[in-house]
């Protein structure tokens, strides 16, 4: 491929202006690792000080306006609970991970390493609790309209003079 830089993505600029926003303290090498792990394509010093130079406005955009921020950073996927299902997708696997367990390792009195099982059924049901919650607010938000079926009357309408002609 040589030294030739690919052109980036609008997802990649957004993410790249993301981070000037809401990250100002980063370093170009901080920028260009994280930029590497999410893409997984290396970012050349040249395209991230193009970017920087020519994206000052926006930058200073995102910082006075937080839901175009929260909107961006939904676009490039660095928020990804902001949907109701996506959230309880996740709640789903606390509960199962709290109810099977999960394994880690931990070290006793004589020093040695031991594989451990953890379960937590107090997260489990606090899950479960917020999962129920959740939900059960589309519930109680819906209206209840009552319809009255009946025998109804025909408007009567003034007839002018002329009106057998049209």
């Amino acid at each position: 491929m040589g030294n030739k830089a690919l052109m980036l993505t609008q997802v990649q600029r957004d993410f790249l202006i993301l981070l000037l926003s809401v990250q100002p303290h980063l370093s170009k090498p901080q920028m260009r690792a994280l930029f590497q792990d999410k893409f997984e394509v290396e970012l050349s010093e040249q395209q991230l000080k193009t970017l920087i130079k020519n994206s000052k406005s926006k930058v200073e955009e995102l910082q006075k306006n937080e839901s175009l921020t929260m909107e961006l950073a939904i676009r490039v996927g660095l928020v990804n609970l902001h949907s109701k299902i996506s959230r309880t997708l996740e709640l789903q696997n606390i509960v199962r991970m709290c109810l099977d367990g999960y394994s880690y390792q931990n070290q006793n009195s004589r020093g040695e390493i031991v594989d451990l099982t953890k379960r937590e059924p107090k997260v489990a049901v606090e899950a479960i609790k917020t999962i129920k919650a959740e939900w059960s607010e589309d519930i109680q938000q819906q209206a209840n309209y009552t319809i009255i079926v009946g025998d109804a009357q025909v408007p009567q309408v003034e007839e002018l003079d002329g009106d057998d002609e049209l």
